[in-house]
């Protein structure tokens, strides 16, 4: 009996996070983002944040995920001999490059309370990873993408960018 008591307990704390309302901006973003559960194991379950510092989180999340994919990428084109998979390689370098620069512009924008410039940069960032996901698909050569959780990682974050933006821009327009 005390198993399913806890059972139910659980799942009325963890329904509580999920569920839409007012008063917690962590589950106003993860329902807003593309991948609730992504989202809410990146944030962990304290929802006693506010917008910005979620927006701000989010951005931070998602620089150190496409920072660490640079990173991998500069390995995996030292180690390719074919043309065709430099080529590639080099392609996703500039994008998740790109993604990078917007984030770190974005926190300049959030500083300044341009919060829809933020969720502009939110937008680019997941656009970067579907181009670099589909750079494999596009060159010549039938390549399957070794970036695939990357770019699905890196396209989260950028979701969970443009849903904190959305809600911090939300919680500071004024009510009619």
């Amino acid at each position: 009996m005390a198993t399913s008591s806890s059972s139910l307990v659980l799942c009325l704390i963890i329904s509580s996070l999920i569920a839409p309302s007012t008063s917690n901006p962590l589950s106003q973003v993860c329902i807003k983002s593309k991948n609730p559960r992504f989202c809410l194991e990146v944030f962990g379950l304290n929802p006693h944040r506010s917008p910005h510092e979620l927006t701000q989180e989010a951005l931070n999340l998602a620089v150190a995920n496409a920072s660490g994919t640079i990173t991998k990428i500069d390995t995996f084109q030292d180690q390719k001999e074919d043309g065709n998979l430099k080529v590639i390689y080099s392609l996703c370098l500039n994008y998740y490059q790109a993604a990078v620069d917007a984030l770190k512009a974005a926190e300049e924008f959030l500083i300044q309370g341009q919060y829809s410039n933020v969720n502009t940069a939110g937008n680019i960032v997941e656009e970067d990873a579907s181009n670099c996901e589909n750079t494999f698909k596009k060159v010549p050569g039938n390549y399957v993408s070794t970036l695939t959780k990357d770019n699905e990682n890196l396209g989260f974050l950028g979701s969970i960018v443009v849903a904190a933006a959305d809600v911090l821009s939300n919680s500071t327009s004024p009510k009619n």
